[in-house]
């Protein structure tokens, strides 16, 4: 009998706890579309509870109302926020507005494991998504070459050449997604072939990283990141027309381009699938004597479809195609090239247990290009045909430890080169690779990564290259990275092999198959003071040392060939800064400079010592309007040409003086979901008829659908 108070008491208690158990319910939506946004975060921090949002937004949790609790709503690329929850809460409604502010919250992959942009301790810049909108870019080529410490010349021939710090594209990997791209003009990736439009964002990881991916990897990556599924169907279409200031007014024989984009993505259950297709025509401005192109077509369908089978087992199909024509006539020629790219990539991703993640997958990618050059009475000049095709198998395994990760891996691939212009007529060569990571916590100050790739081609010897990153907190605002590494790119097809007689400007070039692999031995360093959600400045140090340079030389007057010559030096130092100064307005500016030499201490031909950028961005609340300005200044140089007889550069009579590059972009809500966008390329109207650029100040109109 005594125990009988108790039991009521209890029971009592009981009672009453479960009384005062509420049930919240409701969505989270966006401000401008109204639609539900999934897998947002809902927190109440003094009760330790937490839930998140499903595919369409929707949410319930479980609470203590015993007294007003505080929630807490959080999303990446929405401002957070919070609510007291009182009374019986039901149905709410909680409208999240977005925010191009992606600073803090930006997952990159430059170490190959997923980390929050600022606790990478490897030195990452990264382009985001509303930085890609804002430049009003069509391809990755436009986007680099708004932003410091990078320069891009455009051949007369086609094709761009990239230059990251003064160091040249054939010393920088490009990736989507993680994987090389096959098919290179001139041994380096033509990145006005790559649209804008299925891209998420863009990493640049600077620094030798061929601990990670292997060859041409010497002074840095440039790592593609597409469109990711999201919990929703979509629909977007877009037209565009631009031209230079003469073409608006006549249609003379002046710069102009229209394209068409439309993509979407659908989600059925554990399927998703994700489509993006690009159209572009553009007609080149002949009164530039420089450019013998009188059109281009461009064509590009990208596409993804993942299946998550269940919680240990996906798979993901993409595919990548590419089209390119150009056609040119002169009084004494007529050309015309094709060019098809085309990667087909197949994954799975394979989570035995919790600690454990095994990937792996097979790439298939083919890359041809026909030059066709007749005389206008149809005499045949030259039909040069280049097809290269690449099979890469990779897996790797995923191991983490507590708060460390261990990542382990392999490459097999195989490459074939088909050229008219190679003595033998067709080279293959196989490479086998072996990679190790480990990225460690050390207290909990300390983020260490340490990194080792063994890579044996059928024509070299063994090539290590391993790789050494630290970074260092002080606090939650100051944090310092420092890296070590060593890079190699090995001798192209090209180099080795070619036998090609140029008939029509007069000379002959030979491959050398002795050459050796470029090597590099890479030192950055760096400090960033980070505010949180308020601003960042960073500032980077670099010093890379080149081995085996692989340059052109003249074993005669117009007979040209390959040959590694001594070291050279490149150094240099960077400094960013990014500032949201509202909720509407952002701003972002680098310098850069940079000093690199030969082994003579000579500068090396064309480097661009001090250029800088800056950008201001304005998007209203509600996103019905906004326009940004972007500003790049080029200091002055002299530039160098190269020499067929001497085999060598001849510099200029006259520097260049400094230029400002000008680009205003504008965005108009005319009725949702139609977008109009707009602005002015070069407004500066700066040319240089012998250096380049080729086209002044041009104008666009972009109206687009999104849904």
């Amino acid at each position: 009998m005594k125990r009988l108070p108790i039991i009521l008491v209890l029971l009592l208690c009981t009672k009453s706890t479960a009384a005062e158990s509420q049930i919240v319910n409701g969505r989270v939506v966006d401000a401008t579309t109204q639609r539900g946004i999934p897998n947002v975060n809902l927190y109440i921090p003094a009760q330790k509870i937490g839930s998140a949002t499903d595919e369409n937004g929707f949410f319930n949790l479980t609470f203590n109302s015993d007294k007003n609790v505080l929630l807490h709503i959080s999303h990446i690329g929405y401002s957070n926020k919070t609510r007291v929850l009182n009374g019986k809460a039901k149905d709410l409604i909680i409208v999240l507005e977005e925010t191009f502010f992606e600073l803090e919250d930006v997952v990159v992959t430059s170490t190959r494991t997923e980390k929050i942009h600022r606790n990478v301790p490897v030195a990452t810049e990264v382009i985001s998504k509303k930085d890609i909108d804002d430049s009003g870019a069509l391809n990755i080529a436009e986007l680099l070459s708004s932003r410091s410490g990078v320069s891009l010349q455009t051949s007369v021939e086609g094709g761009s050449i990239l230059n990251i710090l003064g160091m040249d594209s054939r010393y920088i990997l490009i990736l989507i997604d993680g994987r090389p791209i096959t098919g290179k003009f001139n041994n380096r990736v033509s990145l006005d072939q790559i649209s804008t439009s299925m891209i998420k964002r863009v990493e640049i990881i600077k620094g030798p990283n061929s601990s990670l991916y292997g060859s041409e990897a010497m002074a840095g990556v440039v790592n593609i990141i597409t469109k990711e599924n999201v919990s929703n169907t979509s629909l977007n279409f877009s037209m565009r027309y631009d031209g230079t200031e003469n073409k608006f007014k006549t249609e003379g024989l002046n710069h102009g381009s229209k394209s068409l984009r439309f993509g979407g993505q659908k989600t059925n259950g554990s399927f998703n699938l994700i489509l993006s297709s690009d159209i572009e025509k553009i007609e080149m401005d002949k009164t530039v004597q420089q450019i013998d192109i009188d059109d281009i077509n461009r064509q590009s369908i990208w596409g993804k479809l993942t299946w998550e089978m269940n919680e240990n087992h996906s798979f993901s199909l993409s595919e990548n195609f590419y089209n390119h024509g150009e056609n040119g006539t002169s009084a004494l020629m007529i050309t015309s090239t094709d060019i098809n790219r085309k990667n087909l990539s197949f994954e799975h991703n394979w989570i035995p247990i919790n600690t454990w993640r095994w990937n792996h997958s097979f790439n298939y990618q083919t890359y041809s290009r026909n030059y066709v050059q007749t005389r206008p009475w149809g005499e045949l000049v030259t039909d040069d045909i280049t097809e290269e095709k690449n099979v890469i198998y990779e897996g790797m395994m995923k191991k983490t430890f507590g708060i460390n990760d261990f990542n382990l891996g392999f490459e097999i691939s195989h490459a074939s080169y088909t050229s008219d212009r190679l003595e033998s007529g067709k080279q293959f060569v196989s490479t086998n690779s072996i990679f190790g990571q480990y990225d460690m916590i050390l207290g909990q100050k300390i983020n260490a990564v340490m990194g080792y790739r063994i890579d044996k081609y059928t024509e070299h010897d063994l090539v290590i290259s391993p790789r050494i990153g630290m970074m260092y907190s002080l606090n939650e605002l100051w944090k310092f990275r420092a890296t070590w590494g060593q890079g190699f790119r090995t001798p192209s097809f090209m180099e080795r092999f070619i036998d090609w007689n140029h008939v029509q400007f007069g000379y002959q070039v030979l491959g050398n198959p002795d050459l050796k692999p470029e090597r590099s031995n890479g030192y950055t360093i760096g400090a960033e003071y980070y505010h949180p959600n308020v601003y960042q400045v960073s500032l980077m140090m670099y010093f890379t040392m080149f081995e085996n340079l692989i340059e052109d030389y003249a074993i005669e007057p117009a007979l040209l060939s390959y040959h590694n010559i001594e070291n050279a030096i490149y150094k240099g130092l960077e400094i960013q800064g990014r500032w949201l100064i509202s909720s509407s307005w952002i701003t972002s500016w680098g310098v850069n400079f940079i000093d690199n030499r030969n082994s003579k201490g000579d500068i090396i031909p064309n480097t661009q010592p001090l250029s800088g950028f800056s950008r201001f961005s304005y998007q209203s609340l509600r996103k019905f309007w906004g326009f940004s300005l972007r500003v790049k200044w080029t200091g002055s140089y002299t530039p160098e040409e190269y020499d067929l007889n001497s085999g060598g550069y001849i510099q200029a009579e006259q520097s260049l003086h400094d230029y400002v590059f000008i680009d205003l972009n504008g965005n108009l809500l005319i009725w949702n979901p139609i977008t109009l966008s707009f602005g002015i390329k070069n407004a500066g109207d700066y040319t240089n008829d012998r250096y380049g650029p080729f086209v002044g100040r041009t104008f666009y109109f972009e109206l687009s659908f999104k849904k």
